[in-house]
């Protein structure tokens, strides 16, 4: 048994984990990306538009993994997702995808 810790209980708000975050990405001429720029909550705007990026919120990319795509729910609301596994300039590995539908990028931590 383990003994009591003396913490009150208390009820937790749920909260989603993961949730992708709104990037831009440079391409080159093959669509791989090359760099991309971290966007702060300010600086969203709506969906469509091209976000702007100060120049020391970019970073390169060092090199691409697996490249994979999704295609899901046709038959409803399409997904569909170009993923890469990415590493970028200082080491960090992610993940980013553009969603092919409305053509914006996304980052999610692995």
């Amino acid at each position: 048994m383990v003994p009591a810790t003396g913490t009150p209980l208390r009820a937790h708000r749920r909260r989603p984990v993961n949730l992708p975050r709104r990037v831009v990405v440079d391409v080159n001429e093959r669509g791989l990306p090359t760099a991309i720029g971290r966007l702060d909550g300010s600086t969203v705007g709506r969906i469509g538009e091209q976000p702007t990026v100060q120049p020391f919120n970019r970073l390169t990319v060092d090199s691409i993994g697996e490249v994979w795509r999704v295609y899901d729910e046709w038959w409803r609301q399409p997904i569909m997702r170009r993923y890469f596994e990415i590493v970028l300039s200082g080491g960090k590995h992610t993940i980013i995808y553009q969603d092919e539908v409305s053509g914006e990028w996304f980052e999610q931590t692995p």
